[in-house]
């Protein structure tokens, strides 16, 4: 049933913290922008704390920064909505969160949910009320799907949790939320980056998703929305059973038993090793489904003695018949080992790189005419029939040779990185693009293999491109 008035509004809610098991005598501190989410969320709050849903509410205001005086002014708006409710609010302001590299919204996202913990730590609230609705979930899901996520991501945000988070609007849309705010005459304020923004969520917002319903789906949303609820009941199911699978397989000092690891479901396989990964390092901050997938070959193919590198400087060693993920010992460098498939995207932290691997048809790109395949130092082309489903990026490793377009025989890498400069401490961390065979086919910025090259007989295109992490290195990337 969707909303259509007041009553129907705050009874959604009250359900929300019926299903959820939220005693009447929670205390439910709220995080308010200041934009029609949170305000009708606090609302709606505040009037089922009247009826005994709930103990007392409570707001917390944190002021990125990042809008200059369109963030100082959401802050008063908020500072007066709480004076006029009568509601404690405490409010900060967040420093240098647009002074660092790396992903901005990320930051942002942590900085505020380590702020809206500590206040409830500090004020004994027992709930976290948060004021995404039904149409912030589809953006998550679909951002996701395009990213490639597997089916942990889809499942995107749950109602409740983790900890004590709740989000009692993610079963009602953006129109319940500003009918509401209509009806009781509530005011409140614009993100105008939610509007005009050009980041990925805003576009997806404002012009893939009203795209899509108006010409292929008209109900992508709900249908999104629908596709999160069961991609998280399977990943639960399929969590479980991981779980019970680690504690048989995981020994005491950490080490994880292989026996029987190659007659296991490849999905059951991965689920177990990322609940394993979880255990171990505490979170799976960073991680991605290519980490996974390489700690699976590395347990299903060897070699007995390998090694493949996780993200914050962890590692994964097999040891014959079983494997230990460990933080790489103080000093050492850590060798990494990643495989790209066509159509991914993936980042190489400790090569400090982005990667991302398309497919074509030859066609699109006019073969015959080679002068229209250039591409610049960090990308590079593929014929995909002499590359194979992925290629590998990897570390630099003693003896390594690579046979450089338009000159005869090979050349050891060491010598390329001389020639180019580049500062020894970050030899050992540049990546290499293999072959499956082992053939090394390009050093990004460097040099380009004449095995896989375009030829007016190819049919179909691997196109790869690097990308250097603003964060990436400690020292500075050589000119290319």
């Amino acid at each position: 049933m969707q909303p259509h008035g007041r009553y129907e509004f705050e009874k959604a809610i009250a359900e929300a913290f019926v299903r959820n098991r939220v005693e009447a005598s929670a205390r439910v501190l709220v995080g308010v922008s200041g934009g029609p989410d949170s305000v009708a969320l606090l609302h709606a709050l505040l009037a089922l704390s009247g009826r005994g849903v709930m103990q007392c509410v409570m707001a917390a205001h944190l002021n990125h920064g990042l809008r200059g005086p369109e963030s100082d002014r959401d802050e008063s708006f908020v500072r007066g909505l709480c004076n006029r409710l009568d509601i404690e609010l405490v409010a900060e302001r967040a420093e240098g969160l647009g002074s660092r590299n790396g992903n901005l919204e990320e930051r942002a996202r942590l900085y505020r949910h380590a702020f809206l913990n500590q206040i409830a730590d500090n004020f004994a609230m027992s709930h976290i009320a948060l004021a995404h609705h039904a149409g912030d979930q589809a953006e998550t899901v679909l951002l996701r799907l395009l990213r490639g996520c597997g089916l942990a991501g889809a499942a995107a945000m749950a109602e409740a949790g983790p900890g004590r988070l709740l989000r009692p609007l993610l079963r009602l849309e953006r129109a319940d939320v500003l009918s509401y705010l209509e009806e009781i005459g509530a005011s409140y304020v614009t993100d105008s980056s939610n509007l005009h923004g050009m980041n990925s969520r805003s576009r997806i917002r404002n012009e893939l998703i009203p795209l899509i319903e108006r010409d292929y789906a008209p109900r992508l949303t709900k249908r999104l929305n629908e596709f999160a609820d069961e991609s998280r009941a399977a990943s639960e199911f399929l969590s479980e059973c991981a779980i019970a699978e680690l504690h048989h397989s995981c020994a005491s000092d950490g080490r994880l038993n292989l026996a029987g690891f190659r007659s296991m479901h490849p999905a059951l396989a991965s689920a177990m090793l990322r609940e394993y990964l979880r255990e171990r390092r505490g979170s799976l901050l960073r991680v991605n489904r290519a980490h996974i997938e390489s700690m699976r070959l590395l347990c299903l193919d060897g070699p007995s003695n390998g090694t493949c590198a996780l993200p914050g400087g962890w590692r994964m060693r097999r040891e014959y018949d079983h494997a230990l993920v460990e933080p790489v010992p103080s000093g050492e460098l850590a060798p990494f080992e990643v495989r790209l498939a066509a159509g991914t995207s993936i980042t190489v932290a400790e090569a400090g790189f982005a990667f991302d691997l398309r497919l074509s048809g030859a066609g699109s790109f006019h073969a015959a005419d080679l002068s229209r395949l250039r591409t610049g130092p960090m990308e590079t082309l593929f014929d995909a029939d002499h590359v194979g489903d992925y290629v590998l990026v990897r570390s630099f490793r003693h003896g390594d040779r690579i046979q450089p377009l338009g000159m005869i025989g090979s050349r050891k890498i060491q010598d390329v990185f001389t020639d180019r400069k580049l500062p020894r401490e970050r030899r050992h961390s540049w990546p290499l693009v293999i072959a499956g065979d082992g053939k090394i086919l390009w050093i990004p910025g460097m040099a380009r293999g004449r095995a896989a090259l375009v030829t007016p007989a190819t049919r179909k295109v691997l196109s790869l491109s690097a990308k250097a992490l603003a964060s990436g290195a400690d020292a500075p990337l050589p000119k290319i």
